[in-house]
This record gives structure tokens, sequence and C-alpha cells, in this order.
């Protein structure tokens, strides 16, 4: 389908604005960057502040995308990876503050979100709901078909380990009464915990079997789920535990399997 000069000149215009807005919060970060770097004290919470003006431009990147299908009716891949760029450094960012890695325990998450101990659960929440929703809805206006798939598995993987790690399983503990300040919060932040954790090992799974083949995708699978049974057996889930041990046990032998297979292979 041709595009009219009109039509284009009507949709440079339209996005305008959004494109303003988005060199705008680029001036932002440039700011809060260099002040970063001269109060590193307070590091942490400039990271949130970046954090922040980055999903900012997530969404105008994914804004001006949906104008160019609804006007021009042309799917804009070029602002799409605009924004899949800007979650990586949104990635970034959020492990300065909590960790990279799945393997510390539940306790130490304590020790990283003293850095960011003013933050409230309510705003904890708010942003890593927005990392989700924009990490998905990237998913979504990608498709099925793009060549970025299977690259979305280890964004997810990050972005569940950013969630466990930003979780203060302590206070949850402490506060189990529905009254208590932020109760709600708490607990949406953790069932959003469990949820990532759990499709992000599906997710590495389904990368394994229809994609890589290569085992350091199972070897994720499982240690997200080993996680997600630790949280299962902290709160007393001990169905769901008993579940996910199953699960974890038969991965593993379906990687010892796998590998004697191929050490077969190499004798013969």
């Amino acid at each position: 389908m041709t595009i009219t000069r009109a039509e284009k000149a009507a949709y440079n215009d339209y996005i305008k604005e959004f494109k303003s807005e988005i060199d705008e919060s680029n001036r932002k970060i440039k700011d809060l960057g260099n002040r970063k770097r001269k109060m590193s004290s307070i590091s942490s919470y400039y990271n949130l502040e970046i954090v922040l003006e980055t999903i900012k431009i997530i969404m105008l990147y994914i804004n001006i995308s949906d104008v160019s299908i609804e006007m021009l009716h042309i799917k804009n891949e070029g602002f799409l990876n605009n924004a899949r760029k800007e979650i990586y450094k949104v990635l970034q960012l959020m492990e300065e503050i909590v960790g990279s890695s799945i393997d510390h325990p539940l306790k130490e998450n304590e020790e990283y979100i003293k850095k960011i101990d003013r933050v409230n659960p309510k705003q904890v929440l708010n942003i890593i709901q927005s990392i989700h929703n924009y990490v998905n809805t990237l998913i979504e206006r990608f498709g099925e078909s793009s060549k970025w798939k299977w690259s979305f598995v280890d964004i997810q993987g990050r972005v569940a380990v950013i969630t466990k790690n930003i979780v203060n399983f302590s206070d949850l503990q402490k506060y189990r009464d529905p009254r208590t300040e932020y109760y709600r919060e708490r607990q949406d932040l953790l069932k959003l915990c469990k949820h990532s954790l759990n499709e992000a090992a599906k997710h590495y799974r389904n990368r394994y079997e229809l994609s890589s083949q290569v085992p350091g995708d199972i070897i994720k699978s499982i240690d997200l789920l080993v996680f997600l049974r630790r949280i299962n057996v902290l709160f007393g889930e001990s169905d769901e535990a008993a579940k996910l041990k199953n699960t974890i046990d038969a991965l593993k032998a379906r990687m010892e399997a796998e590998e004697k297979k191929k050490e077969k292979k190499k004798k013969k």
C-alpha cells in the first residue's frame, strides 16, 4: 500500500510531540547521570529516577509505533527496536541496585534493598509492574515471527531475577496482618515474583526445545525453579514445593539422560 505525502506529513506532525518528550527525557537522564556521579552514596536513588525516565521513553517509542500502524498501516520496527534497547538500560540500572544473581539467599535481599529503603513498597511495586508490562507489550508488538523472539527469553529471565531480588522476604514474614500498611503491595509483589520466576523458567525450556538445544537453558530453568521452591518452602506452601521438586528432578534427569546420549555418540 502506497503512502501519500499528505499521510506521511500528518504522521510526522502527529509524532512530533512524542519525539520532543523523548528528547526531554534524555536530557533529564543525562542530568541525573551527572548528579549520580557526583553523589555516589545515593546512586541507587538516581538509578531509580533514571529507570522511570527510561520507562517513559519506552512507552513513547511504543506509542509512536502504534500510531504508525493506525495512521500509515505500517509496522515500524525501528521504533520498537529503540524501545527494546532501552529495556536493556533499565535492566542494567536495576541490577546495579539489587544484583543480577539468582543465587544469593533470600535473606540477603535486605542488604541490597537498604540502598533504596526510602522508597516505599507501593513505589517499588509500581516500578516492577511497569518493567514487566512494557517487556510484555514489546514482545506482543514484535510478534511471534520476530528475529528477537528468543532473545526476549533472556530479558524475561533477568526481569524475574530482578523481581526476586527486590522482594523483602523478612518484611513479608513480619507484616502478615492485612491491616498493616502496604500489606497488599507486598503481597502483590510476591505474587508477581513467583509468577515471573515460573514463566521465565518455562520460556527457557521452550527455547531449549524449539530452538537452542543448549543445556544452559535447562540449567537456567532449573535455577529459577529452585529459588521459586525456596519461596514456597519459606511460606509453608508444601503442595507447590512438592510439585516443583518433581519438575526440577525431572529436568535434572532429562539433562543427565541427554548427556549420556552425547557421550555414547562420542565413543562411536
